[in-house]
């Protein structure tokens, strides 16, 4: 689900009626600045339809005018630097012999191609699952390049499940807050690759977020291409560490984290950010049914009253 760009004063009207049903104040230059701040979350646009990367591999740029890969790093070079290669799969196909993948934001199916292609590389013995989720799946998906395009090519013939090559895959469409909750697994690894935390903030929250790790094992490693504060606070309010993974195609990395040691600490500065800018309150979601609209201004609301001394909650 994509937040859906509301008008100035909409979105203005919404903030003021919030601000009167908790019973504070806030200047009106600040409900001002939370108007521009979300209207530029939601704004930013690249165009739609496909479009060429950096390393020469294609994406496509959804409805929302947000791209479903890197264009400045490259779609396949994101896959594999932000994705595959932080949680060492090559050592972890090696001294394994079944691998559980969640890939939570399956797009164009990149990231779980990558995870079949290299694990069974490695080991061909190695049993894989995959378990994928996703609101839809374009009906025209760009084929990786070479070596990679016959992996993608046979994980999207399997869609939404099947078995082949020792892989077990299934596809769970709709929202995944809601389809989540009818899984029941121990993952080796979750792959976070939805839209944007400011598009599609109901998969960022700390409500989901939650929901998401305890289908984690203790072992295991989550990593996303995001090192926003409001994901970073939610993983760690959770009891993860939380390491930079390296920036790729930009200047900022993204973020592994795990409930084991063994990961790099985040840097002085990093901490210091997360405890110190009124921006690093997680995104909540107690129902898990929010709209994602909702979320972004009890999120900016919340930012406010930080600001001002005004928050009741610490998330």
């Amino acid at each position: 689900m994509i937040v859906e760009v509301p008008t100035r004063d909409t979105l203005l009207e919404k903030l003021v009626k919030e601000v009167k049903n908790l019973g504070v104040e806030l200047p009106e230059r600040e409900l001002e600045i939370a108007v521009s701040d979300i209207l530029r979350w939601l704004g930013k646009s690249y165009g739609h339809g496909l479009v060429p990367t950096e390393d020469g591999s294609y994406t496509l740029i959804h409805e929302c005018g947000e791209p479903y890969h890197s264009l400045s790093a490259g779609a396949l070079t994101e896959a594999l630097e932000k994705f595959v290669r932080p949680v060492h799969l090559l050592l972890w196909a090696l001294r394994h012999k079944t691998l559980t993948l969640i890939d939570m934001g399956f797009g164009l199916g990149y990231n779980s191609a990558l995870f079949f292609h290299i694990s069974k590389r490695v080991n061909p013995q190695l049993k894989l699952n995959i378990i994928a989720f996703d609101k839809e799946v374009p009906k025209k998906i760009p084929l990786l390049p070479e070596p990679f395009k016959s992996s993608h090519k046979r994980l999207l013939d399997l869609l939404p499940e099947g078995y082949r090559d020792g892989l077990s895959f299934k596809l769970y469409l709709g929202d995944a807050r809601k389809t989540l909750k009818g899984v029941l697994c121990e993952a080796d690894f979750v792959f976070h690759d939805p839209f944007s935390p400011f598009k599609n903030p109901e998969l960022w929250t700390l409500d989901f977020l939650k929901k998401l790790a305890s289908r984690l094992k203790p072992t295991g490693f989550w990593v996303s291409y995001s090192s926003a504060l409001p994901v970073r606070k939610a993983l760690i309010l959770l009891g993860m560490k939380v390491s930079t993974t390296r920036p790729v195609g930009r200047s900022r990395g993204g973020t592994l984290a795990t409930y084991k040691s063994g990961v790099l600490p985040l840097t002085w500065k990093e901490r210091e950010k997360l405890l110190k800018s009124p921006y690093s309150l997680p995104f909540r979601d107690p129902t898990l049914g929010g709209d994602p609209l909702d979320i972004l201004i009890d999120y900016r609301l919340r930012v406010a009253l930080k600001k001002y001394g005004l928050d009741r909650e610490g998330t």
